[in-house]
């Protein structure tokens, strides 16, 4: 069974969303744009206690629209999972008999489904917060014949949630009642003649180790005067165990030991942050290969609920920890801050969570948005920059090399942070046609703002721009600069001398025209781009702006920069 949409209403600062899943789904998003929220939903509806009766929520977990609001006061939360065959007669016979009567099939696809919703309100009479859950029909109708609990335990068994927490403590993943070690711990077997053998010998050495080490016998001795208060049946009531005396108390302290650089074997729980998180991904990763089928149906197929996995890792490491995790058993849906998370997986999986307007909503790349060819090219481009112009809030278009080396520089001598800002400056060229990528960001929920040359390219450029507005305003978006490029541009601005320094000997003697003519300044910015190069003109440029004396950054520039962090602000 795969879940296939999530849907939430007044969830915490959640009004209301839907969101689809695939087999792996990544959710990105700043910090507080419900992306906890959605696991822990998760969590609540497939977790076992929901068949107990009792409220699921507090008061935190309602949403509220105002600081006066009121839990008691606020809109009821509902809590919706779709699940459906991925193709026809997907599911099997066992699974559809168990969940009868809740499958549904859909008039569309012809598929089998299920819809589980959880609800949760103020009840003004009892005082409390009730809690209530349903199987729905395609009209989304209480099945009353399926409000059994069997039948919710078979939806938690066929589809059993693990949460990964970004706290992932081996200590206490690691403990004889935790949900992934605890099956092994549990699962030995061994013949009686066997067990007998193991725990005789494990009586001998404790004996050998309470011989070798007298000092134990004092304390024996000091015990055994509590019976004269406490008759306890016997003459000698007390006994030091040094080593587990039973096999089942033994495996209870088994531990995972590591080697440390000096060769010295450290239990997990000794060693750094990031070698217990990844040993916690491992050992949920060895549970479903080999304690799954035991502990759940046949038939199930696990839900992997996974936070930051790249919480604690060295860059290098998360670099392939992306690609391990395409190769865990079971659907996973994962939030992540990371940019190298995101390059390694496809962009078709990305669900990116942003307030606008004051709401938090969910975004993601259309599928006609992309062709075969437009999306190798721009999964290539956030491989290439490990993924971070995917959290950006707004996308700074530039058309060429010098143009992205330059804004940046010039926004930090004008004290704008682009980062803190959320803004990414981009050479479009570079990921495809512009239209196109316009496009991804406005499915992305990602504002942007082109600057492009005045000359025939850029006028294509503009008119592109123009035909993505849809009534937005023109001055926001669009920039065109008063030359036919940047370099002109920017030699009008009175850093001509810039490019006349680095031109060199043998590219001087190819200009023939005296400085009054009209194409001069188009043979010096040619000969010196041959010199050297456009990005190095652009460092260059850079650090003159910044010298005493310099004509400054140029307004039109500024004017840019300041359009980005109006539109990054709109969406903060």
């Amino acid at each position: 069974m795969k879940l296939v949409c999530l849907d939430i209403e007044n969830f915490r600062g959640i009004k209301k969303i839907s969101i689809t899943f695939g087999p792996t789904t990544v959710l990105v998003g700043e910090n507080n744009t419900g992306k906890s929220s959605i696991l822990d939903a998760l969590q609540i509806c497939l977790s076992r206690s929901m068949i107990r009766r009792g409220g699921q929520f507090n008061e935190y977990d309602y949403h509220l629209d105002s600081e006066e609001g009121h839990p008691g006061t606020a809109g009821p939360i509902s809590i919706t999972l779709h699940f459906s065959e991925i193709s026809e007669d997907e599911w099997p016979d066992p699974v559809l008999q168990s969940l009868d009567p809740a499958p549904q099939v859909d008039a569309v696809t012809g598929f089998n489904t299920v819809t589980f919703r959880v609800t949760s309100s103020y009840n003004k009479d009892s005082g409390d917060y009730i809690t209530t859950w349903a199987f729905l029909d395609g009209a989304g109708n209480e099945l009353v014949k399926a409000k059994n609990p069997r039948t919710l335990l078979a939806l938690q068994q066929f589809s059993p949630l693990f949460y990964l927490a970004a706290l992932r403590d081996a200590g206490q993943e690691f403990r004889p009642k935790s949900q992934f070690w605890g099956p092994f711990v549990k699962s030995l077997k061994l013949e009686d003649a066997t067990k007998t053998e193991l725990e005789k010998a494990l009586c001998d050495l404790n004996q050998k180790v309470l011989d070798s080490h007298t000092a134990f016998e004092d304390v024996r001795a000091r015990l055994k005067e509590t019976t004269k208060l406490i008759p306890l049946g016997c003459d000698d009531p007390v006994h030091i165990q040094a080593l587990p005396g039973k096999v089942f108390d033994m495996l209870s302290k088994t531990q995972v030991m590591l080697n440390c650089r000096s060769g010295a074997k450290l239990p997990l729980s000794r060693h750094g942050e990031g070698m217990q998180s990844l040993a916690v991904l491992f050992l949920f990763d060895a549970f479903l290969k080999s304690r799954l089928a035991e502990d759940y149906d046949s038939d199930a197929e696990p839900i992997l609920a996974l936070e930051e996995p790249e919480a604690h890792l060295h860059p290098s490491a998360i670099r392939s920890l992306g690609e391990l995790i395409q190769e865990i058993d079971g659907q996973k849906i994962i939030t992540t801050h990371s940019g190298d998370i995101l390059a390694s997986v496809p962009l078709s999986s990305i669900r990116r969570l942003a307030r606008h307007d004051g709401e938090i909503k969910v975004f993601q790349i259309q599928p006609d948005t992309l062709s075969p060819e437009d999306m190798e090219k721009v999964t290539y481009q956030i491989r290439s920059q490990r993924g971070h112009l995917l959290f950006a809030r707004c996308w700074l278009l530039v058309e060429g090399q010098t143009e992205y080396r330059l804004l940046p520089e010039l926004a930090r001598q004008l004290n704008i942070p682009l980062d803190i800002h959320g803004i990414c400056c981009m050479e479009f060229s570079q990921f495809g046609k512009l239209d196109m990528i316009i496009q991804m960001a406005d499915d992305l929920g990602i504002t942007w703002h082109v600057m492009t040359d005045n000359d025939d390219a850029g006028a294509t450029y503009a008119a592109k721009v123009r035909g993505k507005l849809k009534g937005r305003n023109e001055a926001q978006h669009l920039s065109v600069l008063p030359e036919k490029d940047i370099e002109h541009f920017l030699w009008s601005k009175k850093y001509d001398s810039v490019y006349k320094s680095y031109v060199s000997e043998n590219q001087w003697a190819t200009i023939s025209i005296p400085e009054t003519h009209p194409d001069y300044p188009t043979q010096v910015i040619r000969s010196s781009i041959k010199s050297t190069s456009k990005p190095f003109l652009a460092t260059a440029i850079a650090i003159e702006v910044k010298k005493t004396g310099s004509p400054g950054i140029p307004a039109e520039l500024s004017a840019v920069l300041n359009a980005a962090v109006q539109l990054a602000e709109k969406v903060a």
